[in-house]
């Protein structure tokens, strides 16, 4: 029951109709490294640990952010691309770590719980009228009624927190000197998007009920609001994104000029059409203007190598590599070319990136894939066997769970006790056996 509660709160929160699994997720370096930034500085502001803030990019076209437990950011695709300038991305995500500050996640599970003993209470003496008493519409209308007052408890609580948010929200922005223009920017985009979407059941307006006071209260602080940022990595993000996410004739309608970041999206958008040769000539233009932009490598790498062009692609991925170095999907990506090429060196290359990979994300299924591969490129058959474990494990299913398991006790005792795979492995076996 707890379990099934904390999905409705969820659900509520994020509504998203078919319930967290159906959350899809997309990785970009360039995007992450921004809006990662972005919640430190505002966690720095909020009084949190820079060192904990994590964002996740949601792969959906409305207008969204939320929080749903611990520290990481949830923020859609849709907001990012609506977004005129990085201070009204720097508001949503101050908003939303008002949340986090304020623990409202943990206390407005509590309230579901309230709302829905309302609601469940209504229901049951409802029932009991509808068929004791022979009267169904009357016990229809006290089991609507309580749905409806469970339903405003919990909204009145959720406009209480949204209120409490703001309050960080506006603290944060005059903190780290952003202009509140952000929050009238957001909410020109809410408004147009609701008139386009009026039954839309993604829509920010529901999973943020905004009243008439919290908006005035906001907009006095316009009044004195400082200019807004400008910012062009900020630009350079949005037109990847929409290079990528956009069908191609609106990219090349929308980024039609000559700005760097309308060459990105254009260079994107020729990709995409597979007009590889317009692509790279832009892409070269591009980097004539930024030659040690880290980000327009790796596209230059990913279009060498989707053209078999494996050579040129790892140059470009090891350019990109050395100016972003703390990028773990570059690292992926130059490491998956190394061992396309092949050869013991370049398999040599590929184990050490994907270490630092699997080091910065322990469930990468394609970093220990590609390491198992790695190791047996060099004949290293017991190590691909550990990494495989590891592959199984971190895919998480039932299956995968079984696999991990077996292969661990197969190999544990070929490794010294006191070595770390030996532990790890070990590890890994206590947990499957305590599920």
């Amino acid at each position: 029951m707890r379990k099934f509660l904390f999905f409705l709160w969820l659900l509520f929160v994020c509504l998203i109709s078919a319930g967290a699994n159906a959350i899809s997720i997309i990785r970009d370096t360039e995007a992450e490294a921004w809006l990662t930034h972005a919640v430190r500085q505002i966690f720095g502001a909020a009084g949190l640990d820079p060192d904990n803030a994590e964002v996740v990019i949601v792969n959906d076209p409305s207008i969204n952010a939320f929080v749903a437990g611990g520290q990481t950011i949830f923020i859609h695709t849709g907001l990012i691309l609506k977004a005129q300038t990085p201070d009204e991305l720097m508001f949503v995500l101050s908003h939303e770590t008002g949340h986090i500050v304020g623990g409202h996640v943990t206390r407005g599970y509590q309230e579901l719980k309230n709302a829905q003993t309302t609601a469940l209470i209504s229901t049951v003496i409802g029932g009991v009228l509808a068929v004791a008493g022979g009267r169904p519409d009357a016990g229809i209308a006290i089991m609507a009624g309580g749905q409806m007052s469970s339903v405003g408890l919990f909204t009145k609580y959720r406009q209480t927190e949204e209120s409490s948010a703001d309050r960080i929200a506006v603290d944060i922005m005059n903190k780290l000197g952003y202009s509140m223009k952000g929050f009238e920017g957001v909410m020109k985009s809410i408004k147009a998007e609701e008139r386009l979407n009026r039954q839309s059941e993604y829509s920010y307006l529901r999973t943020h009920p905004m009243t008439q006071t919290r908006v005035a209260e906001l907009e006095r602080f316009l009044k004195s609001s400082k200019p807004v940022h400008q910012d062009l990595s900020f630009d350079l993000m949005r037109a990847k994104l929409y290079g990528f996410l956009e069908l191609p004739e609106k990219t090349f309608k929308l980024y039609s000029g000559n700005t760097l970041p309308d060459l990105y999206a254009r260079a994107i958008a020729n990709y995409r059409k597979n007009d590889f040769k317009k692509a790279f000539q832009i892409l070269d233009d591009l980097l004539l203007k930024q030659p040690d932009n880290p980000y327009f490598h790796e596209l230059k790498g990913q279009l060498f190598f989707e053209t078999g062009k494996l050579k040129e692609a790892a140059e470009n991925y090891k350019k990109a590599f050395e100016l972003k170095s703390d990028s773990g999907l570059i690292a992926l990506s130059y490491a998956q070319v190394l061992l396309e090429i092949g050869g013991i060196a370049n398999a040599r290359k590929a184990e050490d990136l994907l270490h630092y990979v699997v080091q910065e994300d322990i469930d990468s299924t394609f970093g220990w894939q590609l390491l198992a591969k790695a190791y047996h490129g060099q004949k290293k058959s017991l190590n691909a066997d550990y990494a495989m474990v590891e592959y199984f494990r971190a895919l998480g299913t039932p299956v995968g769970l079984e696999q991990a398991k077996k292969r661990a006790q197969k190999i544990k005792d070929s490794f010294p006790k006191n070595s770390i795979t030996y532990q790890r492995l070990q590890d890994i076996l206590e947990v499957q056996q305590s599920l």
